[in-house]
């Protein structure tokens, strides 16, 4: 009897080639490295499930690329054809992932089918009656809306710059697919194009522009240049990079040059909010972008990071060029709370969905680790006893508190009337409470892979941040003695927007010097750190798209140290944050908010006082749950999946029967996968 494989050789593939699919646009394969084992102190990568059998594809005469709609799933010749539904089902559900409307199951003989566009299920039905390219070309274009017979279409079929090797990670290809299937649908309804993409940290939304922009030059959308957004200058200069990688000279950084706008003759224009002139709060100021550029001067409008680009001038661009495509990304997309903001500012850039929709693709930061392509996470959550309690002014000033830069005593009227958890460290310094979480962080180090490893502390303010760097560096200076080696050059560094961003680069790049990064915000966005270990939180927060963002920064894989997975240590409860909504007010004077930089106002230090002692409170995963982020502890994730395989096999000499099946242990493994259960964790359990 025929296995899956020489099913799909003797009777899939005839059929498929008679139905006028070509081979090449039917046997493409999903490109995927091996999935994560989050097990040791650096994780491993491991064999996992194979990708889908078929990635089903259609065509237009005389274009560079197939535009892939569906998922075949074979089953074995003596399979009942409906038994891969469930499977296929599965699929369905990674169809946002491949953005495919079309699931097919089938054992050679008779098929069925899933339209992910209507929820149908439909079938079976004999193979001969499969639908043939041309007629599945029609169903997708009824289906979505598009006319693939207009010229704009051809825009589905344009193939990626060869400069990334022409073969863009599956994920990137359904985002840029997502994007224009929205953009043509917009321009056949006379409506302004407006799209959302939401990416993870480190899913490569630099990369995913670079294409989209070339795709579109292709086919002959930008008659006039393209404008790539961002509000940081280290966002700029990676930006460039790929763009560069891409266009060559046509993509230049806007400034001033010789008099002159640096990009004006570019096709890709590359700027800051701050060099367009657009952070400057008087609207009447005549800014470079008025100066340089007239209205509806791009095709294009890219912006990077666009849930951070709220309450300021930046909307005026877009206001400026309302014929262009705006495209937003972002691995937060945001929704603005009841607050003080402006008309234009919640019409336009404080809430990404009013404006841009939907996203129109979503692709997480879990999916990337279930992918393999971004490191797994292992959470630490410690916590600081006491810390649920407030400190009384009485209490404070019994601590005989000083202002901390004078080191002069500081008079009850200075003194608040009490300080909880989240004015720690950046209105009252309490030193043994620093000292006490440094020693427990080293520790930790210790215990998961050594104190030498590449970790991020985000600390309250600039003054703790200079504070921790230093208690860091001296517990590592006695370990080095302890342990009769030499220390490394910079161990222990404060990088805030005062001090230390020149450091940045060796931690980066160096295994030698610069290993532990003591910052407040600096580094929670636009900074690559492939060697990154682990992130620390030693300051409390309330907005969960900061959170995402800081956790994205540990998140990148570093093949030639083997990293593959990161620590988080949570020291704050900053955890609870995973699965919350990306809801947040506008900002007010009053906030105690997430910022901790730039503060002028007194800021007192406690050097008595009783002595801290941090505990365990335990080591959790994140994984999925009622479609959300949850932090789950990692015995009640093992117990979870023990239950799960206990369905399959009641005792342990049932489980090894079924484990030495192939099929039946790869019918296990993906049922583990589709629930988000890592079937390597079973060697932990």
């Amino acid at each position: 009897m025929w296995n899956e494989a020489e099913t799909r050789l003797r009777l899939i593939d005839p059929v498929l080639r008679d139905k006028g699919y070509l081979e090449q646009h039917w046997m493409l394969q999903l490109e995927r490295p091996l999935p994560i084992d989050p097990a040791g102190n650096k994780g491993k990568r491991k064999k996992g499930a194979k990708p889908c059998d078929y990635l089903l594809c259609v065509w237009l005469e005389g274009m560079p690329k197939a535009l892939p709609v569906g998922i075949i799933e074979a089953k074995a010749v003596d399979a009942d054809p409906m038994k891969g539904m469930q499977q296929a089902k599965g699929y369905a559900a990674h169809c946002d992932r491949l953005h495919v409307p079309y699931v097919f199951s089938t054992n050679g003989h008779r098929y069925a089918e899933f339209n992910r566009i209507d929820e149908l299920l439909n079938g079976p039905f004999a193979m001969r009656d499969f639908p043939t390219q041309q007629a599945l070309t029609e169903r997708f274009a009824r289906n979505t809306g598009i006319n693939l017979t207009q010229p704009a279409s051809q825009l589905l079929f344009m193939a990626d710059s060869q400069a990334y090797g022409g073969k863009p990670r599956y994920y990137q290809d359904a985002a840029i697919r997502a994007a224009f299937e929205k953009i043509l649908r917009c321009q056949q309804q006379g409506e302004p194009a407006r799209v959302l993409l939401s990416l993870a940290t480190g899913a490569g939304k630099t990369i995913i522009a670079a294409n989209m922009l070339w795709r579109m030059s292709q086919a002959g959308l930008l008659a006039k240049p393209a404008l790539f957004l961002c509000d940081r200058d280290e966002l700029r200069s990676q930006a460039y990079d790929k763009l560069k990688a891409v266009f060559g000279d046509n993509a230049r950084i806007v400034q001033m040059e010789r008099g002159a706008n640096a990009a004006k003759n570019a096709r890709i224009h590359i700027a800051t909010y701050q060099t367009l002139g657009l952070d400057d709060d008087d609207a009447q100021t005549e800014s470079f972008l008025t100066r340089h550029y007239e209205d509806n001067a791009f095709s294009v409008i890219l912006i990077d990071e666009c849930h951070r680009s709220a309450w300021g001038r930046w909307s005026e661009v877009l206001k400026r060029n309302p014929d262009a495509i705006h495209i937003g990304l972002t691995a937060t997309p945001r929704q603005l709370k009841e607050g003080r903001h402006s008309k234009e500012d919640a019409e336009i850039s404080a809430n990404n969905m009013r404006y841009f929709g939907e996203p129109v693709y979503e692709y997480s930061l879990l999916q990337a680790q279930e992918d393999g392509w971004l490191a797994a996470c292992e959470v630490v959550e410690r916590k600081v006893r006491g810390d649920d309690e407030s400190l009384k002014q009485v209490e404070v000033l019994q601590a005989k508190p000083v202002e901390i830069r004078t080191w002069q005593a500081v008079h009850e009227d200075d003194v608040k009337p009490e300080y909880g958890k989240g004015q720690f460290e950046r209105d009252l310094l309490q030193p043994k409470r620093i000292t006490a979480m440094c020693e427990d962080l080293f520790q930790q180090l210790c215990q998961h892979g050594g104190p030498e490893q590449k970790a991020i502390i985000f600390c309250a303010s600039d003054i703790h941040a200079d504070r921790v760097a230093q208690q860091m560096g001296n517990l590592y200076s006695d370990w080095c003695k302890q342990n009769k080696r030499t220390p490394k050059t910079d161990y222990a560094f404060k990088c805030t927007n005062t001090y230390g961003a020149g450091l940045i680069e060796p931690m980066r790049g160096s295994g030698e010097r610069c290993f532990i990064a003591c910052t407040v915000d600096l580094l929670a966005t636009g900074v690559d750190i492939e060697r990154l270990n682990a992130v620390v939180f030693f300051r409390y927060l309330q907005s969960s798209i900061l959170f995402y963002q800081m956790v994205g920064r540990g998140t990148r894989i570093h093949e030639a140290t083997q990293k593959y997975k990161f620590w988080l240590y949570d020291y704050t409860g900053v955890t609870e944050l995973f699965g919350k909504d990306f809801i947040t007010r506008a900002p007010s004077n009053s906030d105690g908010g997430d910022s901790g930089g730039g503060r002028t106002s007194p800021i007192i230090e406690v050097t008595k006082g009783k002595e801290i002692q941090v505990d365990a409170v335990g080591h959790f995963i994140i994984m999925q749950r009622d479609g959300r982020d949850a932090k789950v502890p990692l015995e009640e994730y093992r117990a979870a999946m023990m239950e799960r395989v206990i369905r399959e096999a009641n005792t342990l000499e049932d489980f090894r029967q079924l484990w030495v099946e192939k099929n039946r242990r790869r019918t296990l493994i993906d049922h583990l996968l589709g629930q988000h259960y890592a079937p390597s964790s079973l060697a932990h359990a």
